[in-house]
Protein backbone atom coordinates (compact mmCIF):
# COMPACT_ATOMS: atom_id res chain seq x y z
CA UNK A 1 0.00 0.00 0.00
CA UNK A 2 1.49 3.30 -1.07
CA UNK A 3 1.57 5.94 1.64
CA UNK A 4 1.37 9.68 1.05
CA UNK A 5 4.53 10.10 3.08
CA UNK A 6 6.43 7.94 0.56
CA UNK A 7 4.99 10.00 -2.33
CA UNK A 8 6.27 13.19 -0.78
CA UNK A 9 9.76 11.74 -0.35
CA UNK A 10 9.86 10.31 -3.88
CA UNK A 11 8.57 13.55 -5.43
CA UNK A 12 11.33 15.48 -3.64
CA UNK A 13 13.89 13.01 -5.01
CA UNK A 14 12.59 12.95 -8.59
CA UNK A 15 14.49 16.05 -9.85
CA UNK A 16 17.79 14.49 -8.75
CA UNK A 17 16.69 11.09 -10.04
CA UNK A 18 16.02 12.54 -13.49
CA UNK A 19 19.44 14.15 -13.48
CA UNK A 20 21.06 10.86 -12.39
CA UNK A 21 22.29 12.43 -9.18
CA UNK A 22 20.82 9.85 -6.76
CA UNK A 23 22.60 6.77 -5.44
CA UNK A 24 21.79 3.23 -6.52
CA UNK A 25 19.94 2.36 -3.28
CA UNK A 26 17.84 5.51 -3.65
CA UNK A 27 17.09 4.63 -7.28
CA UNK A 28 15.81 1.20 -6.20
CA UNK A 29 13.56 2.79 -3.62
CA UNK A 30 12.20 5.35 -6.13
CA UNK A 31 11.60 2.80 -8.86
CA UNK A 32 9.79 0.42 -6.49
CA UNK A 33 7.57 3.28 -5.48
CA UNK A 34 6.93 4.29 -9.09
CA UNK A 35 5.83 0.74 -9.90
CA UNK A 36 3.02 1.10 -7.39
CA UNK A 37 2.15 4.80 -7.66
CA UNK A 38 0.41 6.24 -10.72
CA UNK A 39 0.42 9.77 -9.32
CA UNK A 40 4.21 9.87 -8.92
CA UNK A 41 4.58 8.30 -12.36
CA UNK A 42 2.55 11.14 -13.86
CA UNK A 43 4.67 13.67 -12.00
CA UNK A 44 7.80 11.98 -13.36
CA UNK A 45 6.39 12.09 -16.90
CA UNK A 46 5.57 15.78 -16.51
CA UNK A 47 9.05 16.46 -15.20
CA UNK A 48 10.61 14.60 -18.14
CA UNK A 49 8.46 16.55 -20.60
CA UNK A 50 9.40 19.79 -18.93
CA UNK A 51 13.06 18.79 -18.95
CA UNK A 52 12.89 17.96 -22.65
CA UNK A 53 11.21 21.30 -23.31
CA UNK A 54 13.85 23.14 -21.30
CA UNK A 55 16.60 21.28 -23.08
CA UNK A 56 14.99 22.08 -26.42
CA UNK A 57 14.79 25.76 -25.47
CA UNK A 58 18.41 25.71 -24.35
CA UNK A 59 19.48 24.08 -27.60
CA UNK A 60 17.44 26.60 -29.56
CA UNK A 61 19.02 29.49 -27.65
CA UNK A 62 22.43 27.95 -28.14
CA UNK A 63 21.86 27.52 -31.86
CA UNK A 64 20.52 31.08 -32.14
CA UNK A 65 23.53 32.40 -30.24
CA UNK A 66 25.91 30.51 -32.50
CA UNK A 67 24.06 31.82 -35.55
CA UNK A 68 24.25 35.39 -34.28
CA UNK A 69 27.93 34.97 -33.42
CA UNK A 70 28.66 33.51 -36.86
CA UNK A 71 26.69 36.32 -38.50
CA UNK A 72 28.78 38.89 -36.61
CA UNK A 73 31.99 37.12 -37.58
CA UNK A 74 30.91 36.93 -41.23
CA UNK A 75 29.93 40.61 -41.16
CA UNK A 76 33.30 41.50 -39.65
CA UNK A 77 35.08 39.39 -42.26
CA UNK A 78 33.13 41.16 -45.00
CA UNK A 79 34.07 44.57 -43.60
CA UNK A 80 37.73 43.55 -43.37
CA UNK A 81 37.69 42.20 -46.93
CA UNK A 82 36.08 45.43 -48.18
CA UNK A 83 38.69 47.54 -46.34
CA UNK A 84 41.52 45.41 -47.73
CA UNK A 85 40.09 45.66 -51.25
CA UNK A 86 39.72 49.43 -50.97
CA UNK A 87 43.29 49.67 -49.65
CA UNK A 88 44.61 47.54 -52.52
CA UNK A 89 42.67 49.50 -55.14
CA UNK A 90 43.72 52.91 -53.75
CA UNK A 91 47.36 51.87 -53.28
CA UNK A 92 47.45 50.14 -56.66
CA UNK A 93 46.14 53.30 -58.32
CA UNK A 94 48.82 55.41 -56.63
CA UNK A 95 51.58 52.96 -57.57
CA UNK A 96 50.41 52.92 -61.20
CA UNK A 97 50.23 56.73 -61.45
CA UNK A 98 53.53 57.39 -59.65
CA UNK A 99 55.35 54.72 -61.65
CA UNK A 100 54.00 56.06 -64.93
CA UNK A 101 54.97 59.65 -64.08
CA UNK A 102 58.42 58.54 -62.93
CA UNK A 103 59.04 56.73 -66.23
CA UNK A 104 58.06 59.85 -68.19
CA UNK A 105 60.32 62.01 -66.01
CA UNK A 106 63.26 59.66 -66.59
CA UNK A 107 62.82 60.06 -70.35
CA UNK A 108 62.81 63.86 -70.11
CA UNK A 109 65.65 64.39 -67.63
CA UNK A 110 67.96 62.57 -70.05
CA UNK A 111 67.34 65.24 -72.70
CA UNK A 112 70.37 67.55 -72.54
CA UNK A 113 68.94 70.30 -74.74
CA UNK A 114 66.32 72.14 -72.71
CA UNK A 115 65.12 75.56 -71.62
CA UNK A 116 63.90 75.58 -68.02
CA UNK A 117 62.29 78.56 -66.27
CA UNK A 118 61.81 78.76 -62.52
CA UNK A 119 59.60 81.35 -60.85
CA UNK A 120 60.15 81.61 -57.08
CA UNK A 121 57.98 83.60 -54.71
CA UNK A 122 59.46 84.16 -51.28
CA UNK A 123 58.78 86.52 -48.39
CA UNK A 124 59.43 90.01 -49.81
CA UNK A 125 61.07 88.81 -53.03
CA UNK A 126 60.39 87.36 -56.45
CA UNK A 127 62.98 85.56 -58.57
CA UNK A 128 62.88 84.36 -62.15
CA UNK A 129 65.61 81.97 -63.29
CA UNK A 130 66.04 80.80 -66.87
CA UNK A 131 68.33 77.88 -67.64
CA UNK A 132 69.52 77.16 -71.17
CA UNK A 133 71.32 73.85 -71.57
CA UNK A 134 73.09 71.74 -74.17
CA UNK A 135 75.44 68.81 -73.74
CA UNK A 136 78.43 70.99 -72.83
CA UNK A 137 77.12 74.48 -72.17
CA UNK A 138 74.74 76.20 -69.80
CA UNK A 139 73.39 79.70 -69.33
CA UNK A 140 71.66 80.78 -66.15
CA UNK A 141 69.85 84.12 -66.13
CA UNK A 142 68.50 85.09 -62.71
CA UNK A 143 66.39 88.21 -62.23
CA UNK A 144 65.61 89.08 -58.62
CA UNK A 145 63.02 91.64 -57.52
CA UNK A 146 63.65 92.55 -53.86
CA UNK A 147 62.92 95.69 -51.88
CA UNK A 148 62.06 97.58 -55.08
CA UNK A 149 65.45 96.68 -56.52
CA UNK A 150 66.10 94.60 -59.62
CA UNK A 151 69.28 92.56 -60.00
CA UNK A 152 70.06 90.44 -63.04
CA UNK A 153 72.85 87.87 -63.05
CA UNK A 154 73.75 85.97 -66.23
CA UNK A 155 76.12 83.03 -65.98
CA UNK A 156 77.63 81.59 -69.16
CA UNK A 157 79.16 78.21 -68.45
CA UNK A 158 81.19 75.77 -70.52
CA UNK A 159 81.79 72.27 -69.23
CA UNK A 160 85.36 71.42 -68.24
CA UNK A 161 86.84 68.24 -69.70
CA UNK A 162 85.16 65.44 -67.72
CA UNK A 163 88.40 63.45 -67.71
CA UNK A 164 90.00 66.21 -65.67
CA UNK A 165 87.03 67.31 -63.56
CA UNK A 166 83.74 65.77 -62.53
CA UNK A 167 80.84 65.97 -64.93
CA UNK A 168 79.33 69.05 -63.24
CA UNK A 169 82.34 71.38 -63.34
CA UNK A 170 82.05 74.43 -65.63
CA UNK A 171 84.24 77.38 -66.55
CA UNK A 172 82.03 80.43 -66.13
CA UNK A 173 81.72 84.09 -67.01
CA UNK A 174 79.22 85.98 -64.84
CA UNK A 175 77.59 89.31 -65.73
CA UNK A 176 75.72 91.25 -63.02
CA UNK A 177 73.46 94.23 -63.63
CA UNK A 178 71.95 96.26 -60.77
CA UNK A 179 71.45 99.85 -59.69
CA UNK A 180 75.11 99.76 -58.66
CA UNK A 181 76.17 99.28 -62.28
CA UNK A 182 77.41 96.44 -64.49
CA UNK A 183 80.06 94.04 -63.27
CA UNK A 184 81.67 90.95 -64.78
CA UNK A 185 83.44 88.05 -63.09
CA UNK A 186 85.40 86.01 -65.62
CA UNK A 187 87.02 82.59 -65.87
CA UNK A 188 85.84 80.97 -62.64
CA UNK A 189 85.20 77.28 -62.14
CA UNK A 190 81.99 76.13 -60.46
CA UNK A 191 80.07 72.91 -60.05
CA UNK A 192 76.65 73.52 -61.59
CA UNK A 193 73.78 71.12 -61.00
CA UNK A 194 70.54 72.58 -62.33
CA UNK A 195 69.22 69.79 -64.54
CA UNK A 196 65.60 68.64 -64.07
CA UNK A 197 65.12 65.89 -61.51
CA UNK A 198 62.75 62.96 -61.32
CA UNK A 199 60.92 63.94 -58.13
CA UNK A 200 59.21 60.53 -57.97
CA UNK A 201 62.39 58.48 -58.25
CA UNK A 202 62.57 55.27 -56.20
CA UNK A 203 65.37 52.74 -56.00
CA UNK A 204 63.20 49.62 -56.10
CA UNK A 205 59.62 48.37 -56.12
CA UNK A 206 59.47 47.98 -52.33
CA UNK A 207 60.45 51.63 -51.87
CA UNK A 208 57.82 52.61 -54.44
CA UNK A 209 55.22 50.61 -52.50
CA UNK A 210 56.08 52.20 -49.13
CA UNK A 211 56.21 55.75 -50.51
CA UNK A 212 52.94 55.23 -52.38
CA UNK A 213 51.07 53.91 -49.34
CA UNK A 214 51.67 57.07 -47.34
CA UNK A 215 51.40 59.58 -50.19
CA UNK A 216 48.36 61.45 -51.45
CA UNK A 217 47.68 61.56 -55.21
CA UNK A 218 44.93 63.78 -56.64
CA UNK A 219 44.17 64.62 -60.25
CA UNK A 220 43.93 68.38 -60.85
CA UNK A 221 45.11 71.24 -63.08
CA UNK A 222 47.79 73.87 -62.60
CA UNK A 223 48.01 76.93 -64.87
CA UNK A 224 45.67 75.15 -67.26
CA UNK A 225 47.83 72.01 -67.44
CA UNK A 226 46.69 68.53 -66.43
CA UNK A 227 48.58 67.55 -63.29
CA UNK A 228 48.62 65.32 -60.25
CA UNK A 229 48.96 66.99 -56.89
CA UNK A 230 51.19 64.66 -54.86
CA UNK A 231 52.03 65.21 -51.21
CA UNK A 232 53.81 63.28 -48.45
CA UNK A 233 55.94 61.40 -50.97
CA UNK A 234 59.22 60.83 -49.14
CA UNK A 235 61.48 60.41 -52.16
CA UNK A 236 65.09 61.55 -52.57
CA UNK A 237 64.20 64.48 -54.86
CA UNK A 238 60.60 65.07 -53.86
CA UNK A 239 58.86 67.84 -51.95
CA UNK A 240 56.76 66.07 -49.34
CA UNK A 241 54.72 69.19 -48.53
CA UNK A 242 53.15 69.12 -51.97
CA UNK A 243 54.07 69.22 -55.65
CA UNK A 244 52.17 69.51 -58.91
CA UNK A 245 53.48 66.89 -61.37
CA UNK A 246 52.73 67.42 -65.05
CA UNK A 247 50.88 64.44 -66.51
CA UNK A 248 52.62 64.75 -69.89
CA UNK A 249 56.24 65.22 -68.76
CA UNK A 250 56.30 63.66 -65.28
CA UNK A 251 58.22 66.76 -64.12
CA UNK A 252 57.34 69.22 -61.37
CA UNK A 253 55.19 72.18 -62.42
CA UNK A 254 55.08 73.73 -58.96
CA UNK A 255 56.03 73.15 -55.33
CA UNK A 256 54.58 74.78 -52.25
CA UNK A 257 56.57 76.83 -49.74
CA UNK A 258 57.81 75.12 -46.59
CA UNK A 259 60.28 75.64 -43.78
CA UNK A 260 63.28 73.42 -43.03
CA UNK A 261 66.07 73.23 -40.45
CA UNK A 262 69.65 73.94 -41.49
CA UNK A 263 72.66 72.04 -40.19
CA UNK A 264 73.38 74.83 -37.70
CA UNK A 265 69.84 74.64 -36.33
CA UNK A 266 68.56 77.78 -38.05
CA UNK A 267 65.29 77.73 -39.97
CA UNK A 268 65.29 78.20 -43.72
CA UNK A 269 62.37 78.59 -46.10
CA UNK A 270 61.89 77.02 -49.51
CA UNK A 271 59.79 79.42 -51.60
CA UNK A 272 56.73 78.72 -53.66
CA UNK A 273 58.16 77.73 -57.05
CA UNK A 274 56.74 77.23 -60.52
CA UNK A 275 58.52 75.53 -63.42
CA UNK A 276 58.19 75.47 -67.20
CA UNK A 277 60.19 73.31 -69.65
CA UNK A 278 60.96 73.40 -73.34
CA UNK A 279 63.01 70.63 -74.93
CA UNK A 280 65.30 70.74 -77.98
CA UNK A 281 64.81 74.49 -78.52
CA UNK A 282 68.23 75.84 -77.39
CA UNK A 283 70.78 76.87 -80.05
CA UNK A 284 74.06 78.81 -80.30
CA UNK A 285 72.27 82.18 -80.27
CA UNK A 286 71.28 81.58 -76.66
CA UNK A 287 74.96 81.58 -75.61
CA UNK A 288 76.06 84.90 -77.12
CA UNK A 289 77.70 86.81 -74.26
CA UNK A 290 77.23 90.55 -73.61
CA UNK A 291 79.81 93.10 -74.74
CA UNK A 292 82.50 92.89 -72.04
CA UNK A 293 83.45 96.54 -72.67
CA UNK A 294 80.17 97.59 -71.03
CA UNK A 295 81.11 95.88 -67.75
CA UNK A 296 83.54 96.51 -64.94
CA UNK A 297 85.66 93.40 -64.48
CA UNK A 298 85.99 92.30 -60.85
CA UNK A 299 87.53 89.34 -59.09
Amino acid sequence: MVEKKDCKIVQDLLPNYIENLTKEETNIYIEQHLNECDECNKILENMNEQLKLNNTNKETKKVNYIKKFNNKINFLKTIIIIIVLIFLIVTGRKIFIISKLSNKAEENINIQNYHKTVYSYNMGSYTKTEIFSTSNRKKLVTTEFKENKITTKSVFAKKVDSQIKNGCTYLTNTYIESEDGKKAILNQEFDISVDPQNSLYTENYFQLLIYSIFSSVKSTTFNGKECYYISNFQGMYSYSEGMYINKDTGLVDSVLAYEYKNADGSIGRWPVSEYTYEFNTVDDNDFIEPNINEYETVQ
